[in-house]
């Protein structure tokens, strides 16, 4: 049960990332996703994994009222996660996709 907490931990980090009009909608689906993987034979990891890759996406791709560039790749995360009224949660929620891309990048290379 261990990795299916640690995936919801992550799909709420990756919700966290999200605008507030589509962050409920996504982390419900993507809460029943994680539940639903171990069904299909999936690692709930593996899903949660995605779900942070879909959340920086889906931030970085969504309106924000102004016609100025928009800034992306890891500048975008970092100027939607640091700063602003919730700064504590934002940084949390950084610091937990960069540890998730830390221990990502050790797994590959253990499996390599």
């Amino acid at each position: 049960m261990a990795p299916v907490r640690a995936a919801l931990v992550l799909v709420r980090c990756a919700a966290a990332l999200l605008p507030g009009a589509s962050r409920a909608r996504h982390l419900e689906q993507w809460q029943a996703d994680v539940h639903g993987a171990a069904e299909l034979g999936m690692s709930p990891l593996r899903l949660a994994a995605g779900t942070l890759g879909a959340a920086v996406r889906i931030a970085a791709t969504s309106p924000k009222g102004s016609r100025t560039m928009q800034p992306i790749g890891p500048l975008a995360l970092a100027l939607k996660l640091v700063g602003g009224t919730h700064a504590r949660r934002r940084a949390a929620t950084l610091a937990a996709v960069l540890t998730a891309a830390l221990l990502a990048g050790v797994g590959l290379l253990i499996a390599g």
